[in-house]
């Protein structure tokens, strides 16, 4: 059992609870709710500081604003350590500003058991890309329980593996679920360029093709940083009776908070059943 603290904090997203609580209301108030047609099995998300992704997040964590969801499955990259398959905190807490998330001990455990899953605390400890999706979860979900998964593969086949093993486990789950997948697109292209490159991304994204999509993200066509998590989650999303992508929200940081030089792109998607 472990207790992840809160890292970013203070950098990616503010510190203070009540300017937090604040900032992710505003952002949610300014996103639309969205005709997915159909149920969401996952979600797309950034995970770039606040004032830059926040208000493109905020369309993701909008359609589930006040659902019946027990359990969030959130899906990150891995920005600083190395390794094969999927780091997943068995179990513990996972602490923001708004408090601490218990971690599911239930799935953790059994998703440990399955091929490419194992606890690696190096990929969790200092990691922003899953503490950035928590504080939404917190303020759109009642009551939740966590399962953290560090995914540092970009391997179509290990994403394939990672998909069965979580699709396995989520079809025998009883309680209701979501899985967020946590990625930003392209990175540091002028304006012009970035939307551009990430048209292709999204293109590709909607058409539902994994083998597709990680055809131009090894071709470099398109961009996402957080590629692994996306396979997995997408084909995960399609083992589970997924049909459809739809997409919610795009700009990148030349749309919110930044120059227009070097942008870095900024997603919200729905995989619909």
């Amino acid at each position: 059992m472990w207790h992840r603290s809160a890292v970013v904090a203070g950098s990616f997203y503010p510190s203070n609870p009540a300017r937090l609580s604040a900032d992710i209301e505003h952002y949610l108030e300014a996103a639309d709710l969205i005709d997915l047609g159909g149920e969401p099995i996952a979600l797309i998300s950034p995970h770039a500081g606040y004032i830059y992704s926040g208000p493109v997040a905020a369309y993701s964590y909008r359609q589930i604003a006040g659902k019946d969801i027990d359990l969030a499955i959130v899906i990150a990259p891995s920005h600083r350590a190395r390794f094969n398959g999927a780091s997943i905190i068995p179990s513990g807490t996972y602490e923001t500003p708004l408090g601490g998330v218990n971690i599911d001990g239930q799935l953790g455990a059994l998703l440990e058991q399955e091929d490419g899953f194992s606890f690696i605390k190096e990929a969790h400890q200092a990691e922003h890309s899953l503490e950035v999706q928590v504080p939404f979860l917190q303020k759109v979900l009642d009551s939740f329980s966590l399962v953290p998964i560090i995914v540092g593969t970009v391997d179509i086949d290990t994403c394939r593996m990672l998909a069965r093993g979580l699709a396995k486990n989520l079809e025998r789950e009883g309680r209701k679920w979501i899985i967020i997948l946590s990625t930003d697109l392209s990175h540091y292209f002028p304006y012009g360029k970035a939307c551009e490159i990430d048209r292709v991304f999204i293109k590709t994204l909607l058409d539902f093709d994994e083998n597709e999509l990680y055809s131009i993200l090894s071709r470099n066509t398109a961009q996402a940083c957080g590629e692994g998590p996306v396979l997995t989650g997408m084909m995960a999303a399609k083992m589970l009776g997924a049909s459809a992508v739809k997409l919610l929200k795009y700009a990148n940081s030349g749309d919110t908070a930044g120059g227009k030089d070097q942008v870095v792109g900024y997603l919200s998607a729905a995989i619909v059943k």
